[in-house]
C-alpha cells in the first residue's frame, strides 16, 4: 500500500537528466497552469521542432537572426500578423526566463521584430464612460413609458 499522496508525490522534474533546453522549458512552464500550460507547452513544442528540424538546439547557441527566422517561417506558413505574434510569447517568454535563471547569457529574443499589428477601427464597438452609463440611467429613470422603451434610446 502506498502511502504517498497527491501533495507529496515526485513530481518527474529530474535536472540531471535534462538538456538546458528542457530544463528552460520546465522552468518557465512551471509558472503557468490550466488552458495558458498548454498553449504555452504547445508554442515551445513547435520552437523546439523548427529548431530540430534546422539542426538547432532550442537555446543553447540562438541568435536573435534565428529568432526572426522562425518568425518568419511562421508568416510564411499563413499565419495572420496577430497570430504570429501570439505564438511568439511563450519563445520569448522562455528566453528571457532562461536568461534571468542564468541559463543562457543574453535573450536572443528580447529584440527580434515581430510584425506589426494593425488594428481595423471599424470593427471597434464603443460603449459609454462611466459617466455617460449613470446619466443614461437618471434619464432612464425619469422616462414614464415602458422600460422596453429605454434601451431603444
Amino acid at each position: 500500500m502506498s502511502t504517498t499522496n497527491s501533495s507529496t508525490k515526485v513530481l518527474p522534474f529530474q535536472p540531471s537528466s535534462m538538456s538546458s533546453a528542457q530544463l528552460a522549458a520546465v522552468s518557465f512552464l512551471a509558472r503557468y497552469s490550466g488552458a495558458t500550460h498548454a498553449l504555452y507547452r504547445t508554442q515551445l513544442g513547435r520552437w523546439f521542432a523548427w529548431c530540430t528540424a534546422n539542426g538547432l538546439d532550442p537555446l543553447v547557441g540562438i541568435q536573435r537572426a534565428h529568432v526572426e527566422l522562425y518568425i518568419r517561417e511562421l508568416g510564411d506558413a499563413g499565419l495572420m500578423d496577430s497570430s504570429v505574434n501570439t505564438m511568439m510569447h511563450a519563445v520569448r517568454g522562455y528566453f528571457r526566463f532562461a536568461h534571468i535563471d542564468g541559463i543562457i547569457p543574453a535573450d536572443p529574443a528580447v529584440y527580434a521584430r515581430l510584425p506589426k499589428v494593425h488594428r481595423d477601427e471599424s470593427r471597434w464597438t464603443f460603449g459609454l464612460d462611466r459617466l455617460e452609463l449613470i446619466r443614461f440611467l437618471q434619464v432612464a429613470q425619469t422616462i414614464t413609458e415602458s422600460p422596453r422603451v429605454w434601451w431603444t434610446v
